[in-house]
């Protein structure tokens, strides 16, 4: 096979690959981290325990108190215990 020949299909071969893997690279970014049972992960919605701009957990439509108004709650959207003084990037009032 002449060498022009086995050149271009190398390339041809390297571009098809690569854009399979930028594909593949891209579709993980656009999906969020998710934890168990769908529920988004502290770290894709970068939960604080602390508020933001004076906004907090507690004031969220997403929030589901705890036992009473200090205690940890829990969220429709986010796994694990949530802190009614913490905020998130899907805050929702």
């Amino acid at each position: 096979m002449p060498q022009a020949k086995q050149t271009d299909l190398k390339r041809r071969a390297l571009l098809r690959n690569g854009g399979l893997l930028l594909a593949v690279v891209g579709a993980a970014a656009v999906i969020p981290a998710q934890a168990e049972d769908d529920m988004l992960s502290k770290a894709a919605v970068h939960y604080q325990p602390m508020p933001h701009g004076g906004q907090h957990c507690s004031d969220c439509a997403y929030f589901i108190p705890g036992n009473d108004a200090t205690a940890k709650g829990n969220c429709r959207l986010v796994a694990g215990a949530i802190d009614p003084n913490g905020w998130c990037e899907r805050f929702s009032s």
